[in-house]
């Protein structure tokens, strides 16, 4: 069985390609070359070459500057928060490796990933990894399901440390000092605010001002903070936590940790690989690896969808995405637009 295999030079897809291997797949590995940043294709060649691999690099810089550099930037001088990985699985990564799948005749497509894929009489569905500190399959959900059942995540039933410790054996002194790989890796870790400034031009200053209404202080760019955030803020009296922006004002808004609390989540963009009722109660993340809330969803269209929490949830930052688990199985997701305090309805349609 052919398999074409995403190989970044990291450890997680070093090992999914050598476990492909092993398991008996005609494995072909392929360097996604996205950005200027591209460290790990030296790395990613040598892998190859030990597991005796047919290696191709692939320029993506293209469409990765299209679908998700643009998009992120714009976001962020818009003032939202906005999750560049979810984007990329979807429109880039994966649509490249099955375009390259399928140019060699077929098969299928497999990444380092940890999550897992559950084969049912209706398909295929997403599924979290066993290892749930390391599971990544909030970052997947925007992969569409009529791709679940090509795709092959070889981490999903391991450990982190088992991972960790099959490469250490089949690719000795490889990955010495190699360290994790960055949550955003086209910005080098600190360079966030700079960087964004660059590309958008200069952040508007603003107040900061207490849900009370009293000004508490200045900032010098709403886009440099995201709901929910603690450090920065530099304000008397704390804990202080961003509750909310005004873009129009550029006013920043803040507040106790009871203050971020809201009821009602609504979102756009939606991708389903279950189909959704109103009414149906699911548990949802904010953001990666954060604990589940409980909801009940609603107000369903082709292009939004609403989320009411009966228990609350915080921490609700536009520009990121709401991702809904049924158990450990993926129900679907959208991106944020907004949050209001308003309680749920149980029968709102």
């Amino acid at each position: 069985m052919r398999v074409v295999v995403g190989i970044s030079g990291g450890v997680d897809s070093a090992a999914a390609a050598a476990l492909l291997v092993r398991k008996g797949f005609e494995v072909t590995g392929v360097y996604l070359r996205l950005h200027k940043e591209n460290k790990g294709e030296d790395r990613a060649g040598h892998i190859a070459e030990i597991l005796g691999i047919r290696f191709l690099t692939v320029s993506a810089e293209k469409i990765f500057n299209e679908n998700v550099l643009l998009p992120f930037f714009q976001a962020y001088g818009r003032g939202e928060t906005p999750n560049p990985c979810v984007l990329c699985n979807e429109k880039v990564k994966f649509a490249t490796l099955f375009s390259v799948s399928d140019s060699l005749g077929g098969g299928f497509v497999a990444s380092g990933h940890y999550a897992g894929i559950r084969n049912v009489p209706a398909g295929s569905l997403l599924v979290k990894a066993l290892d749930r500190e390391k599971d990544q399959s909030y970052m997947l959900y925007r992969v569409p399901a009529g791709m679940l059942s090509r795709i092959v995540f070889p981490l999903g039933g391991m450990t982190k440390s088992e991972v960790r410790e099959m490469a250490s054996t089949v690719f000795p002194g490889v990955f010495d000092d190699i360290p994790e790989s960055s949550d955003i890796c086209f910005i080098p870790e600190g360079d966030l605010p700079g960087i964004v400034e660059a590309r958008t031009g200069p952040f508007e200053p603003g107040n900061i001002i207490a849900v009370t209404g009293e000004i508490l202080g200045r900032h010098r760019g709403i886009n440099m903070f995201t709901i929910g955030q603690r450090k920065g803020l530099s304000l008397p009296n704390g804990p202080w936590f961003v509750v909310g922006k005004k873009i129009d004002t550029h006013d920043l808004i803040v507040g106790r940790k009871d203050d971020l609390v809201v009821g009602k989540v609504f979102c756009s963009h939606p991708v389903w690989h279950l189909e959704p009722k109103p009414g149906s109660q699911l548990e949802a993340c904010r953001r990666y690896r954060c604990r589940a809330d409980r909801c009940v969803i609603s107000g369903i269209t082709k292009t939004s969808f609403v989320c009411s929490f009966p228990g609350g949830t915080s921490g609700i930052a536009p520009g990121q995405s709401l991702v809904l688990y049924s158990n450990d199985t993926v129900f679907g997701g959208g991106i944020i637009e907004k949050a209001e305090k308003g309680g749920p309805t149980q029968n709102e349609e």
